[in-house]
């Protein structure tokens, strides 16, 4: 029968759910991306039994709120320290592709620890960078998500901490990345202080370039850096909607990164606990992250916006493992954290709340990255992703389904700079349940099943030798093939 002669009803109704199926082609969107958060560091369970002993003290009534109204990820994953992760979410490529490969500071400048005997291999220590940046070691592209978002009519909002580009370079400024607004975002990894009452500096000569920027208002004043920025960031989206504009907000905070400062306002809930100080001002932090979140939530509720907004929730890393000095194993049962190779360093707690497509209070087992998020936020606003990105979109996923199999790479031929299982130059691959690390200076590889290891105690390379082999080779292939070097003997 021709759709025509379909009765008028039962053809209204289908259009009315397809209507339903389908992505909005404007919402507005944020994306609350937190510094050094934990794979455990809420109460919200992602997927595998957490040790309680860790993280039973913590409060996060905003996460939990977000987690009942979206679909969380127990295998979502980032990149070993900030920067690379970051530039992986505005490109929607991987760190083996845009090499920009560790976190970065000054301009042409080599980061992190040397290795004696080794010549450790070039990278774009640059940054992100805007064509034609004059930088010697950037990544140059007008591909990224803000610059995409706004030729589809959005307005693109920089709240918080950037670190896309190398101090004194054209991709230090977000502006030159495709965003409208910049408050607070530069090429610093940290805020000098947390608190208004330092002005958000350490007051130390020669450190002023850790200060954050665009908030002098609140100079002298009892409050932290996160919610000043909470601030600035509800006021930018009362006033994308009082003039109509769909908006992106990038609200990037500098926490819980160091340096670990009390929140004082959450001090007295922690006050009692039989915990280390660090680790209770830790916990005023992340509550004070959490409290952002409520209010973004609760203002996108006052402006009538909820229903129209897609909201992400990552991490850019696994949590920081050596807040006392030493390593501790804080984000078990995932092993090690920050800047290591094994998923503890690797793994980020990912939310995603899309009315009409992302399930509620659903957890999916599905592997994601963080470059998938460019393609799916462009699905959202309407559009199509560029064919040369890696990542893909999280449609289907978010519906309940699943996505064909693809690698995830990583590449990160550089010493952190501390201690702790897994923290040395190495690449990875992601294949199915199979993990192959390949650790670039002794040259050896450890493979692990995820499913059904995913704390990486059992290695398989002496059991597995077929397919520790061929990932190993698939995985040297993708990196040459992508243009990136290896650690050498000099």
């Amino acid at each position: 029968m021709r759709l025509q002669l379909l009765p008028a009803l039962v053809l209204a109704l289908i259009l009315i759910l397809t209507a339903a199926m389908a992505p909005g082609k404007s919402p507005n969107i944020v994306v609350f991306l937190v510094d050094d958060l934990g794979w455990n560091d809420s109460t919200v369970d992602f997927g595998l039994p957490k040790d309680t002993k860790l993280n039973s003290h913590y409060r996060t009534p905003g996460l939990e709120r977000l987690a009942k109204e979206g679909t969380r990820f127990s295998q979502a994953y980032a990149t070993p320290v900030c920067t690379p992760s970051r530039v992986s979410l505005l490109t929607g490529l991987s760190a083996a592709r845009h090499g920009v490969t560790n976190w970065t500071l000054a301009p042409n400048k080599e980061i992190g620890a040397k290795v004696g005997g080794m010549e450790m291999p070039d990278w774009n220590c640059d940054g992100l960078q805007p064509p034609n940046s004059g930088t010697k070691r950037g990544f140059e592209t007008d591909v990224t998500l803000p610059f995409l978002l706004r030729k589809a009519g959005y307005r693109t909002i920089m709240v918080g901490k950037a670190h896309f580009g190398a101090r004194d370079t054209p991709g230090a400024d977000p502006t030159r990345l495709g965003f409208d607004v910049n408050i607070g975002g530069s090429a610093a990894a940290q805020p000098g202080s947390y608190s208004g009452l330092n002005n958000f500096s350490d007051r130390r000569p020669g450190k002023e370039f850790w200060n954050v920027p665009d908030l002098a208002e609140f100079h002298g004043k009892d409050i932290t850096v996160t919610q000043a920025l909470t601030d600035k960031a509800i006021a930018e989206m009362v006033r994308a909607k009082a003039d109509g504009k769909p908006f992106y907000l990038h609200l990037a905070h500098y926490g819980v990164h160091t340096p670990i400062e009390a929140a004082k306002k959450f001090a007295d809930d922690y006050r009692d606990l039989n915990l280390p100080q660090k680790e209770k001002d830790y916990a005023t932090m992340v509550a004070d992250i959490d409290s952002s979140l409520v209010r973004i939530l609760e203002a996108l509720d006052r402006l009538g916006l909820a229903k129209d907004t897609v909201v992400i929730f990552l991490s850019d890393n696994g949590g920081f493992a050596q807040r006392a000095g030493t390593y501790a194993p804080r984000n078990a049962p995932l092993r090690s954290g920050k800047g290591s190779a094994y998923d503890g360093g690797l793994r980020t707690p990912m939310v995603v709340r899309w009315p009409g497509v992302a399930r509620a209070d659903a957890l999916t087992r599905e592997v994601a990255s963080v470059e998938d998020l460019l393609p799916t936020l462009l699905v959202a606003a309407g559009q199509q992703a560029p064919k040369t990105v890696d990542g893909r979109d999280l449609v289907t996923v978010l519906r309940g389904g699943s996505r064909p199999p693809r690698d995830l790479l990583w590449h990160y031929p550089h010493v952190w700079g501390v201690k702790g299982p897994g923290v040395e130059p190495f690449a990875a691959i992601r294949r199915g349940d199979f993990k192959l690390i390949h650790f670039l200076i002794d040259g050896r590889s450890e493979l692990y099943d995820m499913a059904k290891d995913p704390g990486e105690t059992k290695d398989l390379a002496a059991t597995h030798i077929e397919e520790a082999a061929r990932l190993r080779d698939d995985l040297l292939a993708a990196l040459k093939a992508a243009g990136r070097e290896l650690p050498r003997r000099r």
